[in-house]
């Protein structure tokens, strides 16, 4: 499928939201999918297109802790979505771009699956300053019709939780809701950078200290006031020196450091701002708890991250935890500080042996979120939404034609339509009477149509001569309308049956070039227009022994020089160095081969040609000078421009003028 995510944030931002679709992205890549991020950046001026991310023009709100928006109107861009092809819409944010991303899925008739990120109701506090309940009331009415006209056009909404499924029922939506929590890279959690990790321990001097580490945004609705609270309850404790890490930032971050100051444990609370996110995994890892206190999360992505680095992990009871933070087990529930600093004490003194089954039930519980099985659940929204977009189609006759095709003719909402595939798409996809298709599946077909084609083609120009992958790809996007998906299946499909072969084309093109007397600068030149990576083409060229390559370059130059039927010897020997610059070969390897030429030309066949030279320039000056001395002047200069040497100019001459 052709897919694309639409977020009003995404790297290099630092939150869940860009966490989860950069997981979404790089799963369904790895499946075989092609995926297109359109997204934004702060920039009002600049649209840029790159690596299949489109960022549209967007004003950063500083206010908001960085957030971009955009227009919800991009005309330039829809034209570049639309060269996308996409099967699908899915959009990750209410304003902005998904705004946009709901007036593309119109345009271009596309069906649309919306991810519900934010509790909006939760973040009413920004603009209810005042704290009034009337003001708070009127909010989260907001919220609720808000969400229902941003979900409207969508065909399927996917909640992270039960808990954001049960809020959006609340809110009276009406579409249907699939519960998807966000899968992990788990791999990228297993691995630690044991340098960093004690780089970090260094730096805020934390060897053998018990450490605790927030990972997230300093903004209000995370409570970390409280993990603040609670954490004081825990170091005021004998016996329990301990660290409190806070990893982000945020428009909460000057009050929290005036919190922990008030309360006397600024020595015990480590403020580090904001990492970028290839480093936030060391954060994890370094510590040897995670704490957090919020309950405005959708699903706790930062909870799930701790467990996948075997971290125990201490938070609130809330409904997105349920199941995946059990007491004694994965992490400690905590309701106030004091239970807090029961449950942390009694984790700091436990053994190793305890700190280790928490640790191994922390991994199970990590791995149960695999960011495989997260793209199979979006992949089956996907398709259902394009069914219910589309709608069904039934297959009401199949014929088999006497050119190798079949018709397939389908039938939906009185409309009908036909199909001619040929007869190996349906040997694989043995369609029949009676079945039924989604627009998708149809779509498909005609894709495996164009391959076929595309590649019978392809087997009919690599009989006329061979191909590199590079040359038939680039051939395939000359001839037929392919997507890059499409041209690479057929490329892959010629290299599996050994139609091509870039090994044996790479070798068997060095040893033409080397045969034909060529050098290294023309074999370079080639092969890299074939494709070739340049690298690969210096190393082979770099193998062959120097004398070899010399002895090459002065074959060449003899068999150029042969074919001279005249000329002095200096313009012969000029003659075969640009022969041989245009064969390939550089100027230091020229010199040595044209001091080591074996020219059988000799003095008397030199002479033979000066002779002729002087004899044709003297008819021709004749015919503009009226004086011998002009004419011998202008006689003598051309041949000496050709090469010839002075004395051996004069002697012609002199021996011309006895002779007259």
């Amino acid at each position: 499928m052709r897919i694309g995510l639409f977020t009003d944030t995404y790297t290099p931002d630092i939150n869940g939201v860009v966490t989860s679709i950069v997981t979404l992205k790089n799963a369904l890549e790895r499946e075989g999918h092609t995926v297109f991020i359109i997204t934004n950046q702060p920039s009002i001026a600049s649209t840029s297109y790159e690596n299949n991310v489109l960022r549209l023009p967007g004003v950063e709100l500083k206010f908001l802790y960085g957030y971009v928006l955009s227009s919800p109107i991009h005309i330039q861009a829809q034209a570049v979505i639309k060269e996308m092809e996409l099967d699908v819409i899915h959009v990750h944010s209410e304003f902005g771009v998904g705004m946009f991303a709901r007036i593309i899925a119109r345009n271009l008739r596309l069906p649309l699956v919306s991810t519900y990120h934010t509790t909006y109701e939760d973040y009413t506090h920004y603009v209810n300053l005042l704290g009034l309940k009337s003001v708070d009331h009127l909010s989260r009415i907001a919220v609720a019709k808000m969400s229902r006209m941003f979900t409207k056009t969508a065909q399927i909404i996917i909640a992270p939780s039960e808990k954001t499924k049960k809020m959006l029922l609340g809110y009276d939506i009406k579409k249907e809701i699939a519960v998807i929590p966000t899968g992990l890279d788990l791999e990228r959690f297993d691995k630690r950078d044991d340098e960093a990790v004690k780089a970090i321990r260094s730096t805020y001097a934390l060897q053998g200290i018990p450490l605790f580490v927030y990972i997230g945004r300093l903004a209000k609705e995370k409570s970390i006031d409280v993990v603040i609270r609670s954490f004081k309850e825990l170091v005021v404790r004998e016996g329990c020196d301990a660290r409190l890490m806070i990893v982000g930032a945020g428009p909460s971050d000057d009050d929290l450091k005036e919190q922990a100051k008030d309360l006397g444990i600024q020595d015990n609370v480590i403020f580090v701002g904001r990492v970028p996110s290839e480093e936030v995994v060391n954060y994890y890892h370094v510590a040897d708890a995670f704490i957090s206190a919020s309950l405005t999360e959708t699903q706790g992505l930062t909870y799930i991250e701790a467990l996948a680095c075997g971290l125990c992990v201490f938070a609130r009871p809330d409904r997105p935890l349920d199941g995946i933070i059990v007491d004694d087990e994965t992490g400690y529930l905590f309701e106030d500080a004091t239970t807090f600093a029961d449950k942390a004490e009694a984790f700091i003194k436990a053994s190793e042996q305890e700190h280790a089954r928490i640790r191994t039930n922390a991994l199970m519980k990590a791995s149960t979120f695999d960011s495989k099985l997260f793209a199979e659940n979006m992949l089956a929204v996907y398709r259902r939404a394009g069914d219910m977009y589309h709608g069904r189609y039934n297959v009401v006759g199949v014929e088999e034609r006497s050119d190798g095709q079949s018709e397939i003719t389908i039938e939906s909402k009185g409309n009908t339509e036909t199909l001619l595939i040929d007869e190996f798409i349906q040997e694989r996809r043995e369609i029949k009477e009676g079945d039924t298709l989604s627009r998708l599946e149809i779509n498909e077909m005609e894709d495996d149509q164009q391959i076929y084609e595309a590649y019978q083609i392809a087997l009919q120009r690599i009989g006329l001569r061979d191909y590199t992958s590079y040359e038939m790809a680039d051939y395939l996007r000359s001839k037929f309308d392919l997507n890059e998906t499409q041209i690479e299946i057929v490329v892959d499909l010629l290299v599996k049956r050994r139609f091509i072969d870039d090994e044996r084309y790479f070798r068997d093109k060095i040893d033409y070039h080397r045969e034909q007397n060529r050098g290294n600068y023309r074999i370079f030149e080639d092969l890299q227009r074939r494709g070739f990576a340049s690298d690969k083409i210096t190393e082979a060229l770099e193998s062959e022994d120097q004398d070899l390559y010399i002895e090459r370059g002065i074959e060449r130059a003899n068999a150029y020089l042969s074919t001279l039927k005249d000329g002095s010897q200096r313009q012969r020997v000029d003659k075969a160095s640009q022969h041989l610059l245009r064969q390939g070969y550089d100027y230091n390897v020229i010199k040595e081969i044209v001091n080591r030429i074996d020219d059988f030309y000799g003095e008397d066949e030199e002479i033979s040609s000066l002779r002729l030279v002087i004899d044709k320039a003297w008819t021709r000056y004749s015919k503009r000078y009226d004086t011998e001395r002009e004419i011998k002047n202008h006689v003598v200069k051309h041949a000496l421009s050709k090469g010839y040497d002075y004395d051996l100019v004069s002697r012609v001459m002199e021996e011309r003028n006895n002779e007259n």
